[in-house]
């Protein structure tokens, strides 16, 4: 009597640690031509085609709880997945996907729901949710796999992948399709810095570009017509016993991540004015994040990146300074504003194009993937400046933020617009250190503090943006709108009395950690 065949056991999910770069398909030939890349191989597979179906609910059930459901056909080989779709867990979506994959291998051309009623996800899965499932979209790729040696003991599969993704309609027809052209780098061993160390040496002879979005990301924008949207800030991955050099780490990457999130929305949407503004906020964030943990984790080549980024970051500072002007000029009464308008929509769209022509510059992506490789891997970490190994953040975040309200409360009480001017940059410095430390409180701790530096931003920011869009104004000859925005920037000072001295007094708490 033949025994049955037992029924496959649900597997523990693997962990993936990889990165994705687009790149022209012409390219990615080339790229496996490399010389320095032939020099490295280990081995290198023969080109597969792989046909991957994605399921879903018709409600997209499994996409809203960030998992991805596929069916992959690779010759006689078919398995069954369910990967997590969001991407970053422990890394702060730095550009790095880590995600979570349960793997079966199955046989036949057709889903096996059952497997989903097993083990853990059993427990993460509605249980009717097998019954719902269909074929969504699909992906058709003819992959390239090549293993290459990376540092002395390092491994990392260099993955071509060249095809399309396609929706299909109820008849099984496609109805919309999408190329890819793509480099996944996967780590098989060693450091995560490994990855993007290759990825710059690959940059350097022919260009990509870093992106977030995985395959099933973009099957699902393609199904829904979803078009990409501006990010905020991711929260960070800081607690009390993080340590210094972890909590600088944290911090890049999020800075990082906060750039990448918000550039598909930015050059997709052709100057998406809120993509724009966390874009700036993030090159902000990064340039205050540095100087923030300088003294402790301070190399020349940090402070090398840290110039690119400045040199980098003012194309989409100029930009994001005429958006705000165009919105000034309309707060304006009408006679004030005639005749500014056009001037001022041609000196935007120049800002503009220039910073559009920056995300697809390869200076852009170069500066992405140089500073990631360091803050990975970097000699910053070797031996944190006058701080011994296994100091946490909650040990030095008082002396860190002290030092930021000292230079806030230097300027003195903003009575005129250049003192309000100063003291408006220092506070934006201040609650970003703030952000990066306040985990090491407890929240109500903060909290007065966060409150009083909110209330004073407001009038500052005010302030501020009004003096910036008047200088700008008078580049382009508009006198007449730039002296109704000092004069409004002026009575913007009235409210600050109060506010100043409840920030005075709220500060206080936060000395010491």
């Amino acid at each position: 009597m033949n025994a049955k065949p037992k029924a496959p056991r649900s597997p523990r999910p693997a962990r993936e640690v990889e990165i994705k770069l687009l790149a022209d398909p012409a390219d990615l030939p080339r790229i496996a031509a490399l010389a320095f890349v032939r020099d490295r191989l280990v081995s290198q597979a023969d080109p597969v085609r792989q046909h991957t179906t994605y399921y879903d609910t018709p409600g997209l059930v499994l996409a809203r709880r960030g998992l991805a459901l596929r069916l992959r056909r690779q010759g006689m080989k078919r398995e069954q997945s369910i990967k997590t779709l969001a991407s970053g867990e422990g890394a702060d979506g730095a550009g790095i996907a880590v995600r979570r994959e349960w793997l079966w291998q199955v046989e036949g051309d057709g889903l096996d729901a059952d497997l989903l009623r097993r083990g853990d996800l059993a427990e993460l899965l509605p249980a009717d949710l097998p019954d719902q499932l269909v074929p969504l979209f699909a992906t058709d790729v003819q992959r390239t796999a090549l293993l290459l040696r990376v540092g002395a003991e390092g491994r990392v599969e260099l993955a071509l992948d060249l095809g399309q993704a396609q929706v299909m309609a109820p008849d099984g027809t496609p109805s919309a399709r999408l190329t890819i052209s793509e480099v996944e780098l996967e780590l098989i061993q060693g450091q995560v810095a490994d990855l993007f160390r290759l990825a710059a040496e690959i940059h350097g002879r022919i260009p990509l570009r870093l992106s977030t979005r995985s395959k099933a990301d973009q099957g699902l924008a393609l199904l829904t017509g979803a078009q990409p949207r501006a990010h905020p800030v991711r929260p960070l991955g800081i607690s009390p016993i993080t340590t210094v050099t972890e909590a600088f780490r944290h911090i890049g990457r999020n800075g990082l991540a906060h750039l990448l999130d918000n550039q598909p929305a930015f050059s997709d949407g052709m100057g998406d004015a809120a993509a724009l503004r966390e874009m700036a906020s993030a090159v902000r964030r990064l340039n205050t994040g540095y100087g923030l943990f300088a003294d402790l984790i301070h190399t020349d080549q940090g402070d090398e990146l840290r110039d690119r980024l400045r040199r980098l970051g003012r194309r989409l500072e100029r930009a994001r300074d005429w958006q705000k002007v165009a919105v000034a000029l309309t707060e304006l009464p009408p006679e004030t504003r005639r005749g500014a308008v056009g001037a001022v929509s041609t000196a935007r769209a120049k800002a503009l194009d220039k910073a559009l022509n920056l995300l697809e510059a390869p200076n852009w992506t170069g500066w992405q993937l140089d500073f990631a490789a360091w803050l990975e891997g970097g000699d910053w970490a070797a031996q944190p400046h006058g701080c011994p190994f296994g100091t946490t953040l909650a040990e030095i975040a008082g002396d860190m933020l002290r030092v930021r309200l000292d230079k806030v409360r230097s300027a003195g009480l903003p009575d005129d617009v250049d003192t309000a001017v100063k003291a408006h940059k220092r506070l934006r410095k201040l609650r970003y250190a703030l952000d990066f430390c306040r985990a090491v409180w407890p929240p109500e701790r903060v909290a007065p503090l966060l409150r009083a530096v909110e209330a004073l931003r407001d009038p500052l920011k005010q302030v501020a943006d009004d003096m910036k869009a008047a200088e700008m104004l008078d580049e382009i000859g508009q006198e007449g709108p730039a002296l109704a925005l000092r004069k409004r920037a002026a009575s913007a000072l009235k409210p600050l009395p109060p506010l100043w001295t409840t920030f005075i007094n709220a500060g206080t708490g936060l000395s010491a950690a």
